[in-house]
């Protein structure tokens, strides 16, 4: 794996890819390189790859979601799959579209959704594309209901007493950025001052004057490891993710509203906890409405207090959606899956 890490110190991330994530290095060779300046990452990332390429064997598997390195392997005649997750445009636009439709490369999206998009902004036919969600890993163990107190309690320092005069305990995990729909979950704090809502997400700088002026029954938690964000997942009594129709990734001008494929919705399902979702075709692709979540429109207030309502009022059928929603990521949706589907793909070029 060639990339860019964040960290000086290699071991560093040796060592947070372990702990944050479960992931083992020992079997696979990690190159990176560390620098301060974003200009020309993925430029840089490309070449550092080229002599790699150059001299691998014709059965190895290549998977490319490097834009520069898969112009590079397509100039070069060499069959690999391309992974695509946005649109691009200028320079980018005319290799994306170079790289797509060359017989030997297989497209791979996230969402039905963006392989619409791509064939839309390039004016062209994908030829056999591959659509695979992103996914969560595997091993995630659901809660019972009746223990999610006590396991909350503990991530949150208090006794589970201390939690038990709420209603209901709805979480939020990921960035805070515009369209992530927060303004909802006030709305919801608000409307409902016997539920619990918890937002863990966000740097210090994000959230110290959002607590400010937050109901008490909102409460940000700031950034936490992915441990400790999973667990809190499957701690709470319902999970919410308002993504609204116009979805910020933190860098201007990128929109993914339209072919998102959130890896926090995996992880919500591999909780097992009720999910409230905004209603958004790309996210159909995966939650189906009072099967595996609660779908309400994404600017409709009333319509998110009502379904928490619903789930609170209705403790029996709350649990069957998240049933069905674990059930779900163990079979369609962890990242073994998705190796699995990669390697079949890449067997078949």
């Amino acid at each position: 794996m060639y990339a860019k890490r964040a960290q000086p110190n290699v071991e560093e991330l040796v060592f947070q890819l372990k702990q944050n994530y479960g992931v083992d290095t020992s079997n696979w060779k990690l190159i990176t390189f560390h620098s301060n300046i974003s200009h020309a990452d993925t430029l840089r990332i490309a070449l550092m790859s080229a002599r790699y390429v150059a001299h691998a064997p014709l059965n190895d598997i290549i998977l490319s979601r490097n834009l520069h390195a898969a112009w590079l392997l397509a100039t070069a005649r060499r069959p690999f799959l391309f992974e695509t997750h946005q649109l691009e445009h200028g320079i980018r636009k005319k290799m994306q579209r170079w790289v797509m439709t060359r017989p030997w490369v297989r497209t791979i999206a996230i969402s039905n959704c963006l392989v619409t998009c791509l064939e839309e902004h390039h004016s062209l036919r994908l030829r056999d594309p591959l659509i695979l969600h992103d996914a969560a890993p595997s091993g995630i163990k659901r809660l019972p209901p009746e223990k999610r107190r006590h396991a909350l309690g503990k991530i949150l320092k208090v006794t589970p007493n201390e939690l038990t005069h709420w209603d209901s305990i709805c979480g939020y995990f990921g960035q805070l950025f515009d369209g992530r729909g927060i303004d909802n979950i006030i709305a919801m704090a608000i409307a409902r001052p016997g539920c619990l809502f918890l937002v863990f997400g966000g740097s210090e700088t994000d959230v110290v004057d959002r607590r400010k002026i937050a109901p008490p029954n909102l409460r940000y938690m700031g950034h936490v490891t992915h441990p400790v964000s999973r667990s809190a997942q499957a701690a709470v009594d319902v999970l919410l993710m308002p993504y609204q129709r116009s979805v910020s990734i933190g860098i201007k001008g990128h929109d993914t509203a339209r072919w998102m494929s959130p890896m926090k919705m995996f992880e919500y399902l591999a909780a097992g906890v009720p999910i409230i979702s905004s209603n958004l075709p790309v996210l159909r692709e995966v939650l189906t409405n009072e099967k595996n979540a609660i779908l309400v429109d994404a600017e409709n207030i009333d319509q998110w207090v009502s379904a928490l309502d619903f789930l609170t009022s209705n403790p029996d059928y709350a649990n069957l959606i998240g049933q069905a929603a674990h059930q779900q990521y163990l079979d369609k949706h962890t990242w073994l899956r998705r190796g699995e589907a990669l390697l079949a793909a890449g067997h078949d070029l």
